[in-house]
């Protein structure tokens, strides 16, 4: 089974139903106007789950098998907690750019 990469130049969400921080992460980015591609990961989870959990793992290069699994530009960011942490911090570096003429 081939199991899609995240994209490049976007967030890229894997998640799952009835995941709460999920839920959260994909409201939390649509909140904030981000664009983003949703990945569905139950057909792969029932079909396939040690296989699917192989892939995560090459892809970050650590095992990690919690929900939602979020990416930036194909950089592994984290779940809902570090995706919360990972985007306050580029917006409090953004107020810190102070543009002067």
């Amino acid at each position: 089974m081939e199991f899609p990469i995240p994209e490049k130049n976007q967030i890229t969400v894997y998640t799952k139903s009835s995941c709460i921080n999920c839920t959260k992460v994909k409201k939390l980015l649509k909140d904030q106007s981000f664009t983003f591609n949703i990945i569905d990961c139950d057909k792969f989870i029932l079909e396939n789950k040690e296989e699917f959990l192989a892939f995560i793992t090459n892809l970050i290069g650590k095992e990690y098998r919690m929900f939602p699994m979020v990416f930036n530009n194909g950089k592994f960011i984290g779940g809902y907690n570090e995706t919360v942490s990972y985007f306050t911090s580029l917006q409090d570096k953004l107020l810190d750019f102070d543009i002067s003429f």
